[in-house]
C-alpha cells in the first residue's frame, strides 16, 4: 500500500512469509511522484489503467493482460533483461546490490557500514543477515567511494527539475537520455 501524507510518501508492506506483518518504507519523492520519471504516481495515474481489466482486482502490479504479476512471471522477465546486461544474472542479485548499496549510502553519510537502517530496509529479522553484506560493501565502496543510488538517480532529478519548468504533454512519461546504469561501474559489472 502506498501512502500520500501531504507530499511526504511512505509504503506499507505486507509480508505473507511473516504471518502477514507489516513494515514501512520511505523511498525518495522521485521514487513515489516524479511525473517524469518511471515512479509509482505514474504507475498508478498513467500506466496501470491501460492495462486494469476484471482479471486485475486490487494488484498493484499487472502483467500487459492485466492480470495481477506473479513472482514467477517477474522472475522470469528480471532474469531474461538481466542476463542481457550480465550473463551470470539471477533476480537475487538485485536484493544483493540492493543491501550492498544502501550500506555503502550509509559508509558515505555516516562514515561507517550502519547496518540497522539496511536491516530494517530489507526486512531481516536477523542483524547477523544484513551484516554477512558488510564484507562486499567494504570491497565495492573501496573502489567506488561513492553514493550508489544519488548517483544513479542524479540524472533523473536534474531532469525532473528541468521538466518542472517546461510544459510537458501529461499523457507521456519521458525516457532518461542520459548515462546508462550499464556504464557506472559496480556490483557485476567488468
Amino acid at each position: 500500500m502506498i501512502i500520500n501524507d501531504n507530499g511526504t510518501g511512505y509504503i506499507v508492506i505486507t509480508e505473507v512469509k511473516k504471518h502477514r506483518s507489516q513494515r514501512t518504507l520511505f523511498p525518495g519523492k522521485q521514487l513515489l511522484f516524479s511525473k517524469t520519471h518511471k515512479s509509482f504516481k505514474n504507475w498508478i495515474d498513467h500506466w496501470r489503467p491501460k492495462v486494469a481489466n476484471q482479471h486485475s482486482k486490487d494488484a498493484f502490479y499487472l502483467q500487459p493482460d492485466g492480470r495481477p504479476l506473479t513472482v514467477r512471471h517477474l522472475g522470469h522477465k528480471l532474469s531474461r533483461y538481466g542476463k542481457q546486461v550480465w550473463k551470470d544474472f539471477q533476480p537475487y542479485d538485485m536484493r544483493h546490490w540492493c543491501a550492498v548499496s544502501r550500506l555503502i549510502e550509509q559508509k558515505v553519510s555516516t562514515d561507517t557500514f550502519d547496518v540497522i537502517p539496511v536491516k530494517n530496509w530489507l526486512g531481516h529479522e536477523k542483524i547477523q543477515t544484513t551484516m554477512n553484506y558488510v564484507q562486499y560493501a567494504e570491497q565495492y565502496y573501496n573502489q567506488a567511494p561513492y553514493d550508489w543510488v544519488k548517483r544513479v538517480l542524479k540524472f533523473h532529478e536534474q531532469a525532473e527539475e528541468e521538466n518542472t519548468l517546461k510544459p510537458t504533454n501529461s499523457q507521456n512519461t519521458l525516457v532518461s537520455t542520459g548515462n546508462s546504469p550499464r556504464e557506472v561501474s559496480g556490483p557485476g559489472r567488468n
